[in-house]
């Protein structure tokens, strides 16, 4: 059975000449995720993309999400989505760019604006016609009723998830147990329900940001997006800052607040609410690596995890 990781170039192009009725050109694999697998080609003069995955619904995101689009937070407009290879498969525009967590440090700081301009798009963006927080589906709706139910679901371990059974691989490693517990209890006692509802990307690396000198140049993969905090996109960078160092995190957060400050906002509880943050993406990505019994990665993350909670 194909699917998203066994997909080479040979299928995608067999695939694409088939459901174009031409042979496309330039057909190259450009990139692979935990969930999907991308080639770029080209056809009657389009630079494109196609990507094969198993789950619709991120592609179904990737989609919506271009309704977000402005030149500050550039999306790629993803053209169709239809079944392919017992699976998926996504065609977008390609855009071009060096993914953001690959960037030099001289780079970064000229990049700084850009980022900042990006993240007050995410907090800026129209949501009036949507409800919810946390993850949202399809229809462009979320399924929590506030804040805190959405971080508080990071302890669920449910069939329906793509890393079903990730609690009882933790208990395999007594270092990453005990920092889940402790996380949760704190998360419990400090998650609030007092935030904005702002659209958040929730991965803003990974390869999901392409860049070109001082600009942006593609936001992709929305899977991971949610309604929520537009803290939690900053205590995002923050957390990751150790496996970035050339990234100077602080000089992107001085920026942000000093952006806020000429438009004369200032986030309410605003230490907390990054708490928070760093305990819900701590505690994620326990459960994720727990599942993937990648320990010595999961050994880091709990570690940095009570760095920033000061424990």
């Amino acid at each position: 059975m194909a699917n998203d990781h066994t997909i080479d170039v040979q299928q995608a192009r067999s695939f694409l000449t088939g459901h174009l009725g031409i042979e496309p050109a330039q057909v190259v694999q450009i990139g692979e995720g935990a969930w999907s697998r991308c080639f770029g080609f080209s056809c009657d003069g389009q630079a494109l993309v196609i990507r094969f995955g198993q789950y619709v619904d991120d592609f179904q995101k990737d989609q919506l999400a271009h309704a977000y689009a402005t030149p500050d937070l550039p999306i790629p407009q993803v053209l169709e989505i239809g079944p392919a290879l017992d699976g998926y498969y996504a065609i977008s525009r390609r855009v071009y760019g060096l993914p953001l967590e690959e960037v030099s440090a001289e780079q970064w700081m000229a990049l700084v604006p850009a980022v900042v301009a990006a993240l007050e798009a995410l907090r800026m963006a129209d949501l009036t016609a949507t409800v919810g927080f946390g993850g949202w589906s399809a229809d462009g709706n979320a399924g929590h009723s506030g804040w805190a139910s959405r971080l508080l679901s990071v302890d669920q371990d449910t069939p329906d998830q793509r890393g079903h059974g990730w609690r009882e691989r933790l208990t395999r490693s007594p270092h990453g147990a005990a920092a889940f517990a402790w996380g949760f209890d704190l998360l419990k006692k400090i998650v609030d329900d007092a935030v904005p509802r702002c659209l958040l990307h929730c991965d803003l690396m990974n390869r999901n940001v392409l860049v070109d000198g001082a600009q942006i140049t593609g936001v992709l993969d929305w899977g991971c997006s949610v309604y929520g905090d537009h803290l939690y996109d900053l205590a995002w960078f923050e957390f990751w800052a150790p496996w970035h160092p050339q990234l100077n995190v602080a000089s992107l957060r001085s920026a942000l607040e000093q952006r806020w400050l000429e438009k004369g906002y200032a986030p309410e509880n605003k230490d907390t609410r990054l708490l928070a943050s760093y305990l819900h993406i701590g505690l994620e990505h326990l459960a994720y690596h727990a599942h993937l019994e990648n320990w010595e990665t999961l050994a880091a993350i709990a570690d940095r995890m009570r760095a920033l909670a000061g424990r």
